[in-house]
C-alpha cells in the first residue's frame, strides 16, 4: 500500500456552450512552498475559486484569490483543519470590509482541498461542490445533491462571517475527485459514476464535457502514488502557479507530488520556513536593514573622513579597523531589534482588536437567527485562536474570555454536550478505525498497519489495566497462518453464537479476499482461518457483523449485502443475496451497519441517512428533533446499542468532531463532543459500555473515553 500520493489535474471550461481553451481563472494548485509554516510540508492544496453576485470581478482577481488562499495556508501552522478556518475567514475577512466601504462588490465561493499522504480534506464556503470517487464510492460533498439548502450556502464577502463545510476522507491510489460549481449537481450522480470510470483524466474530462448544455466550471484530479506513469501530458512537482501543462480535449493538466512522494528532492527535506506574516517582516527588515547600512555607512564617512594624502591612514591600524566593522553591525542590529519588537506587538494588538469587533457583531446578531449567531460566534472563536497563535507562550486573557464565551453560547444553541475526555491508550504509528467492546475488553483494528489489539479496561471503564495491551499476532496483515496469508483486514466483529466458527465467543476478522480468521479472545494464538466462497463478487467490504451465527458482509461497491450461514462448523457454501428481486435499495453509499437482537438491520449512508430493513424489506426511519440546522449530513460509523434499559444509536460525524446519540427511532438525544476539541479531529468509530455508562471513540491512533451522564 502507498503511502504517499500526488494529485494529477485537469480543467474544463464551459462559457455558453463555448469551451474555453485554458484554466479556469480561479483554479490553482500548490505544493509545499521551500519556506511552508511547520506542520504544512507534507501538503498539496488546491482550489476553485468561483465568481459570485451581480457584478463578477476581473479574471485576475479570481486568480489573486486563490494565490492569496494558498499562501495564507502554507503560512498558517496548526492543524489542517484549522489552518482551512484560517484561510476562510482572511478572505472573507477582505471581502466584506471592501464591501462594507466600496459602491462595487465582490462575492466568491470557495473549494479547497489538501491532500496529506492518504488523508484528503475538502472544506467550501459558497455554492461550489465536489464527488469523490474511492475504492468504488461516489461521495457528495458537502452533502447530497438534491437538497438545495446544502447546495446554496452563502458566499465570501456577504456576511461578517463565513459558513465554512469541511470534511475528510482516507483516500487510495487511483481515487478521482471533481470539483466544480454547482452545475454538478444537475447532470446526475449515475452519469457522472460512469464517466468517473473512464481510462484517465483526459477521458473523463470529455465525458463531462459532453454532458455540459451551457456552462461548467471544473477541476478534475486523481491520485497516484509518485512512481506511476501517466499517458497525460504533465510535469511533476510544480504548481500551477509556474506552469501549466498542454491542452488534451480543453482541459490543463498538472502533477503535484506531497512530500515525500515528490520527484524534486529538495521537496524531500523538513522545511522550518516562515508563516507569510513573519515573511512580510522579513521582507520589510529587509529594508530596514538596508537602510541602517546606508546610514552606518555615513556615519563612518563623518566620523572617519578621508584624511590628506600626506598624513598618516588612521583606519589602517586594527583598532580601526574593528570599529569600522563593529559600528554598522550594532546599527543594524539595533535598527532590526527595535522595529521587529514594535512591529510584532502592533500585530497582536490588531488581531485582539479585531476578535474584539468580531465578538461584538456575534453579540448583536438577533438571537431568532440561530444559525447566524452559530457562524458569527465560530468566526470569533477561530479568529482569537489565530491571535493566540502569534504568542502561544503567553496566553491573553481577553482571548481566553472570547472563545469561553464563544463556545458556551454555540453550545447552548446546538444543544452540544461538551465532555471532558481521558486518553485511554494509544498505539505508535497507528490509525484506529473499528472498536468491538466484550466485557472488560477492547478490541481495535489498527486499518493503517492492519493489525488488531486488545486492552482490558480498568474498572471504571476510564483506563487500561497495565501490561494487558496484546497484539494478535494472527490478526495482522502478511502473517502466515495453516496455509493462507492474511491480506488487508475490512473489520472487526464478536461472534457470540460459534456455528460457523472454531467456537463460541470468539474474536472475529475478514480481509478483503474472504479469508475469515476467528480467535478465542484469552489464548491469541488459538485461532483458525478458513476460506469465504464467491468473493470474486465482492467489489468494496466495508464492514462485517454476526448475528445468530450467520456472517454478513457490507459491499456498497456491489449495493449488495452478502449473507453467509454456517453448515457443519464452516461457512463452506456460497453467500445469499441480502437484497433480491426489483426495488432494491441504494446502499452505495454506506458506510457502516449493524443488526439488532431481533435480526433487524440498520445501514448508515454517509451523508447522515439510516436505512432500516427486516428480511430485505424496508421499515420505517426517520431521524427527528435534532436542533434547527443541525441535522447529520456527513456521517462516518456507528455503533447499536441493543441493551433494552437505554437503546440508541451512537453516530460519528468527523466533520463535526461529534458522536451523536438518538433512540432507536432516530429522536436526538445528544451532541457529544470533546472539551478538547482537538481530541476529535480524525474521529472514526464509537462504542458504548453499559455497565460503566462510557462511550469510548477511536481518533488518529488513540483511544478515547468519557462517561455519557457526566454534568455539563
Amino acid at each position: 500500500m502507498a503511502f504517499e500520493l500526488e494529485a494529477l489535474v485537469g480543467h474544463l471550461f464551459i462559457v455558453g456552450g463555448r469551451t474555453i481553451k485554458t484554466p479556469p481563472p480561479g483554479a490553482f494548485i500548490e505544493v509545499a512552498p521551500r519556506r511552508a509554516a511547520r506542520g504544512r510540508e507534507a501538503d498539496t492544496f488546491f482550489t476553485l475559486v468561483l465568481p459570485g453576485g451581480e457584478d463578477p470581478a476581473p479574471a485576475a482577481f479570481y486568480e489573486q484569490l486563490a494565490e492569496f488562499a494558498a499562501e495564507k495556508y502554507f503560512s498558517t501552522a496548526g492543524s489542517v483543519t484549522a489552518a482551512l478556518r484560517t484561510v476562510f475567514h482572511s478572505v472573507n475577512e477582505n471581502l466584506y470590509e471592501h464591501n462594507a466601504s466600496e459602491s462595487r462588490h465582490y462575492e466568491a465561493s470557495i473549494v479547497i482541498g489538501v491532500l496529506r499522504s492518504m488523508d484528503l480534506y475538502l472544506a467550501r464556503a459558497g455554492s461550489g461542490v465536489a464527488l469523490l470517487k474511492n475504492d468504488g464510492q461516489l461521495q457528495t460533498f458537502p452533502g447530497a445533491f438534491d437538497n438545495d439548502e446544502t447546495l446554496f450556502a452563502p458566499p465570501l464577502g456577504v456576511q461578517p462571517v463565513p459558513v465554512v463545510k469541511m470534511s475528510n476522507y482516507q483516500v487510495t491510489s487511483g481515487c478521482r475527485l471533481l470539483i466544480s460549481d454547482a452545475h454538478l449537481a444537475d447532470l446526475g450522480l449515475p452519469q457522472l459514476e460512469t464517466t468517473l470510470a473512464a481510462d484517465d483524466i483526459a477521458a473523463v474530462l470529455d465525458a463531462i464535457k459532453g454532458l455540459v448544455p451551457i456552462q461548467m466550471t471544473l477541476m478534475v484530479l486523481e491520485f497516484v502514488p509518485p512512481e506511476m506513469t501517466t499517458t497525460v501530458p504533465v510535469r511533476t512537482a510544480e504548481s500551477s502557479r509556474a506552469v501549466t501543462s498542454p491542452a488534451t480535449t480543453a482541459a490543463t493538466t498538472t502533477a503535484a507530488g506531497a512530500a515525500e512522494g515528490d520527484s524534486d528532492p529538495t521537496r524531500r527535506e523538513r522545511q522550518r520556513g516562515l508563516p507569510l506574516p513573519a515573511l512580510e517582516v522579513a521582507g520589510a527588515g529587509a529594508r530596514a536593514l538596508a537602510g541602517g547600512a546606508d546610514g552606518a555607512v555615513k556615519l563612518i564617512d563623518r566620523l572617519l573622513p578621508t584624511p590628506p594624502p600626506e598624513k598618516r591612514r588612521w583606519f589602517a591600524s586594527p583598532a580601526a579597523a574593528g570599529t569600522a566593522v563593529v559600528i554598522p553591525i550594532l546599527v543594524v542590529l539595533l535598527v532590526v531589534i527595535m522595529w521587529i519588537s514594535g512591529t510584532g506587538a502592533s500585530e497582536f494588538d490588531q488581531c485582539v482588536r479585531r476578535v474584539e469587533d468580531a465578538a461584538e457583531i456575534a453579540r448583536n446578531v438577533a438571537s431568532s437567527d440561530v444559525q447566524g449567531t452559530i457562524s458569527a460566534w465560530s468566526g470569533a472563536s477561530a479568529l482569537a485562536a489565530d491571535c493566540q497563535g502569534l504568542r502561544p507562550d503567553v496566553p491573553d486573557e481577553s482571548l481566553t474570555a472570547v472563545r469561553a464565551e464563544s463556545q458556551t453560547i454555540i453550545d447552548r444553541l446546538m444543544v452540544i454536550s461538551r465532555r471532558n475526555t481521558a486518553i485511554v491508550a494509544s498505539f505508535p504509528q497507528a490509525g484506529l478505525t473499528r472498536a468491538v467492546l466484550q466485557g472488560q475488553d477492547l478490541f481495535v483494528l489498527d486499518d493503517g498497519n492492519d493489525q488488531v489489539y486488545r486492552i482490558t479496561l480498568t474498572p471504571d471503564g476510564m483506563g487500561m489495566e497495565p501490561n494487558t495491551r496484546q497484539a494478535l499476532a494472527y490478526m495482522r496483515r502478511n502473517v502466515q497462518l495453516d496455509e493462507y496469508q492474511v491480506g488487508d483486514l475490512i473489520d472487526i466483529a464478536w461472534a457470540a453464537d460459534g456455528s460457523g466458527f472454531s467456537q463460541s465467543n470468539v474474536i472475529i476478522t475478514v480481509d478483503r479476499n474472504g479469508l475469515v480468521i476467528d480467535c478465542a479472545p484469552r489464548f491469541a494464538d488459538t485461532c483458525r482461518p478458513q476460506q469465504l466462497q464467491l468473493v470474486e463478487n465482492w467489489i468494496d467490504p466495508v464492514a462485517i457483523a454476526v448475528w445468530n451465527g450467520r456472517l454478513y458482509v457490507l459491499d456498497p461497491g456491489a449495493n449488495q449485502l452478502w449473507r453467509y450461514d454456517p453448515n457443519a462448523g464452516a461457512f463452506a457454501n456460497a453467500p445469499i443475496e441480502y437484497f433480491s428481486g426489483e426495488g432494491r435499495p441504494d446502499i452505495r453509499q454506506a458506510v457502516d451497519f449493524s443488526i439488532d437482537s431481533e435480526g433487524v438491520v440498520y445501514i448508515l449512508l454517509s451523508y447522515g441517512e439510516v436505512l432500516k430493513f427486516r428480511g430485505g424489506d424496508r421499515l420505517d426511519f426517520a431521524f427527528a428533533g435534532f436542533p434547527q440546522g443541525q441535522a447529520l449530513t456527513s456521517v462516518d460509523a456507528f455503533y447499536l446499542n441493543t441493551n433494552p434499559l437505554q437503546p440508541g444509536l451512537y453516530i460519528v460525524s468527523r466533520e463535526l468532531q461529534a458522536v451523536y446519540e438518538t433512540l432507536l427511532g432516530g429522536t436526538f438525544v445528544h451532541n457529544f463532543r470533546a472539551t478538547n476539541e482537538t481530541y476529535f479531529e480524525s474521529i472514526a468509530d464509537v462504542v458504548y459500555n453499559n455497565d460503566q455508562k462510557v462511550v469510548y471513540a477511536l481518533s488518529g491512533n488513540s483511544i478515547f473515553a468519557f462517561k455519557r451522564d457526566e454534568t455539563n
